[in-house]
């Protein structure tokens, strides 16, 4: 009977000897590691494929946000460009009414004949004028809200377009 050569690996003079496997057995080993490395490689594919996919659903979500806040920023601009006409409007009409008021209520007051009525119309002054204050305040509180969400909205394309 011949014997068989010994399969081990050959030796480096400072390695430890390694032990001789049947062929079999060393190729059950080699195939099954190869198995291995194959279903981790299938593993590490199906992560970066979730991976891809949660990265993609999260653009369209922020894309969608940018448009959104875009078009809140558009509107926001033709709202506050509306309203400073509106003001600008208000600013030179009272002066344009003012001449042509003074005659129009000394004609009034000289129609009222006694101070029940005066009184009357004071009360009526005093209640468009207190009207007229609380329009003023609502308007100065959603301006100041409009340039709070404006100044927010531009700090927010800031951090979008700066550099990483």
């Amino acid at each position: 009977m011949i014997d068989s050569p010994d399969i081990s690996s050959p030796q480096t003079p400072n390695e430890a000897p390694i032990p001789a496997m049947p062929v079999n057995q060393t190729v059950v080993q080699w195939l099954n590691e190869v198995k291995s490395l194959q279903q981790q490689i299938a593993d590490l594919n199906s992560e970066l494929v979730a991976a891809t996919e949660h990265s993609t659903a999260w653009r369209s979500c922020y894309e969608t946000e940018g448009q959104q806040r875009r078009a809140e920023v558009t509107a926001a601009q033709q709202k506050i460009a509306k309203l400073e006409a509106e003001i600008q409007d208000l600013r030179t009409q009272p002066q344009l009414d003012t001449n042509l008021g003074d005659s129009a209520i000394a004609l009034q007051i000289e129609g009222m004949l006694n101070m029940n009525e005066l009184k009357a119309k004071l009360f009526e002054v005093w209640i468009d004028r207190d009207r007229a204050l609380e329009a003023i305040k609502l308007e100065q509180y959603a301006h100041e809200k409009t340039r709070s969400d404006l100044t927010m909205a531009l700090a927010d394309a800031m951090d979008v377009l700066k550099p990483t």
